[in-house]
């Protein structure tokens, strides 16, 4: 036992190693520069276009008013999530069997998924760990009733999901389908306590609204923040329907994990055995994870790190049968055992590598499926001497003009964002006179505007980031 607790602490540890390798990510500066929001204004004013519940904003604004603001203490609360995500199977010792939990934490310790979004300053991590929890008060109120323990756990955990990411709907109803399904399968119509159950629920929900209008309202200082709550699920409903750009087919998830995620692969493929006499808990897990496996292959609009919304489910399902695998056949079966356990160790090292691959040794390779419009490190060189001057000399930050013409500003904005005389342009509004200390603009604009520059520039060219044109910068000899 203190050997398995040690060696998972040493490779959760290993997740923040070189937290600042990869650069800045489109996402994760746009959250970076809301957080400069919350510093200037005193509190996030929420934007139902942004899709994202301001709770995310508020605790990456409490770690930099602690450590300072860099991205390395922006990817920290993530950091802090994924190790709490990693421990969950834990809560779920009662229904998995203690190897079972094990099985499960171990893969997550090196899945690609866990690895590589953890050290990722965007929302899906606590999302994540919301729903698991969520999940884990179901399945015990579903044991032990409407306790008040359990209402409370159910009650914050729903207004936690709810302040992350306006899609806890589609979990949320995914979940009820799910208890429906099995209650028809089982045959068990009967509810039990009806009266304490409609209580219990509203109590759940009262619960998650103490949480989810001071949030949105900005602590009140925002009146229309609760209102575009409710508007977002329109604007969000129309996303997922039309893609928006990030459009995938049908089959996307199961590339995915046929790829990367193997566990959960193999989790989707033993959800037909939740049909036999299986506990009641397992059943459950199965059909809600098929389910929102369903769910996101459906919805057009999918980005990689929206797999660890589903795939944590998938787990538990591979680790529940691989661990009564091996428990059935230790004494009659050594050698299958023994298979099995070196097979289960050879998975692990191959995730362990797929995940060292993508969040440490090539962060920024084009072709993997988790690194998707991510920044270039070849645009830090010059973006990183701008700013280490600024830490030299502090007077910069406000006296160095510098101008960006481009089509795609971010992670610009973030990185640059202590600077306060940036001036930010497109091809319609860019001056007519260039002739900052500092310009910066796509290749592709570059026969158009290069001429504007006043006086001497050295010319130095960068890729940028995936899907955007690489970034030409000037500076005055």
């Amino acid at each position: 036992m203190v050997i398995r607790i040690v060696l998972l602490l040493i490779l959760l540890g290993l997740h923040c190693v070189h937290l600042g390798v990869r650069p800045p990510h489109h996402d994760e500066s746009v959250n970076g520069w809301f957080v400069d929001g919350i510093f200037n204004r005193g509190y996030y004013q929420y934007d139902p276009q942004n899709y994202h519940g301001p709770l995310y904003f508020y605790i990456l604004t409490f770690f930099e008013k602690l450590f300072g603001r860099s991205i390395e203490v922006l990817r920290w609360p993530t950091i802090l999530f994924g190790w709490l995500v990693t421990a969950t199977p834990f809560l779920f010792r009662r229904w998995l069997s203690n190897r079972g939990a094990w099985i499960a934490a171990f893969f997550l310790a090196v899945s690609p998924a866990m690895v590589f979004f953890s050290r990722y300053a965007i929302h899906e991590m606590g999302f994540t760990l919301f729903c698991i929890l969520f999940f884990y008060f179901w399945l015990r109120a579903r044991e032990e009733s409407m306790t008040v323990k359990n209402v409370a756990g159910l009650g914050l955990t729903l207004g936690a999901m709810a302040c992350m990411k306006e899609n806890f709907v589609l979990y949320v109803a995914t979940l009820l389908i799910a208890e429906g399904c099995i209650r028809v399968y089982e045959r068990r119509f009967k509810i039990e306590n009806p009266k304490k159950l409609l209580l219990g629920s509203l109590a759940i929900v009262a619960i998650a609204f103490v949480i989810i209008v001071p949030v949105f309202s900005a602590f009140f200082h925002d009146a229309n923040g609760v209102p575009n709550f409710f508007k977002a699920f329109e604007l969000w409903s129309k996303t997922g329907e039309n893609g928006n750009g990030h459009q995938k087919p049908f089959d996307y998830w199961l590339k995915l994990m046929s790829e990367l995620e193997w566990m959960a692969m193999l989790g989707l493929l033993l959800v037909p055995l939740a049909l036999k006499k299986v506990p009641a808990q397992l059943r459950l897990i199965s059909v809600m994870s098929f389910g929102l496996w369903l769910a996101y292959s459906i919805v057009a609009y999918k980005t990689p790190w929206c797999v660890l919304s589903f795939y944590w489910g998938l787990i538990l399902v591979a680790a529940y049968w691989l661990s009564q695998w091996m428990a059935r056949w230790t004494d009659r079966k050594k050698g299958l055992t023994i298979a099995l356990s070196v097979a289960l160790v050879c998975g692990y090292g191959v995730s362990a590598y797929q995940s060292y691959d993508a969040a440490y040794a090539n962060p920024d390779q084009d072709g993997h499926l988790y690194i998707y419009g991510q920044t270039y490190r070849d645009l830090m060189g010059p973006l990183n001497e701008i700013v280490a001057a600024g830490k030299a000399d502090p007077s910069l930050h406000q006296s160095l003009h510098i101008q960006v013409i481009s089509a795609f500003t971010w992670p610009l904005p973030f990185i640059l964002g202590e600077f306060k005389s940036v001036g930010y342009y497109g091809e319609k509004n860019a001056p007519p006179v260039l002739d900052a200390p500092i310009v910066i603009m796509d290749r592709s604009m570059e026969n158009e505007f290069a001429p504007r520059l006043q006086g001497q520039y050295d010319r130095k060219e960068v890729r940028s980031r995936q899907w955007a044109s690489p970034m030409v910068f000037f500076k005055k000899k």
